[in-house]
């Protein structure tokens, strides 16, 4: 499968997976210059901003450790638009990082709370 398909159909999971979770999708793929966020859900108070990483397997490496200090600034910056663009500066904010492994069979999803502050 070719990697962007495999990106995609991890986010795909993602969403899935916060929904049967009793979270509200705010947004997926939120872009502006300062860097992108795949996932933006809501749970009560906390918005939750989610990198999704999707391997077909955890063989050379986690996927969790491709989100790097600088990637975590840019989801940040990222974040900080988002709340003040929605007025949702008093919520509670939550960074989490949604690995995915074999995402054409047999998924398995391992959602990383708290990933980093």
């Amino acid at each position: 499968m070719e990697k962007r398909l495999t990106g995609i159909l991890g986010e795909k999971l993602v969403c899935k997976w916060y929904t049967d979770h009793k979270y509200r999708l705010l947004a997926v793929n939120y872009k502006i210059r300062q860097g992108e966020i795949d996932v933006i859900a809501q749970n009560k108070n906390t918005v939750v901003f989610v990198e999704v990483k999707t391997r077909k397997s955890d063989r050379f490496s986690s996927a969790k450790e491709a989100v790097t200090f600088a990637k975590q600034q840019r989801i940040k910056a990222a974040a900080s638009r988002f709340l003040a663009a929605n007025n949702m500066e008093d919520m509670f904010v939550r960074f989490d990082v949604a690995e995915v492994y074999h995402p054409e069979n047999n998924p398995v999803i391992n959602i990383i709370e708290n990933a980093f502050e």
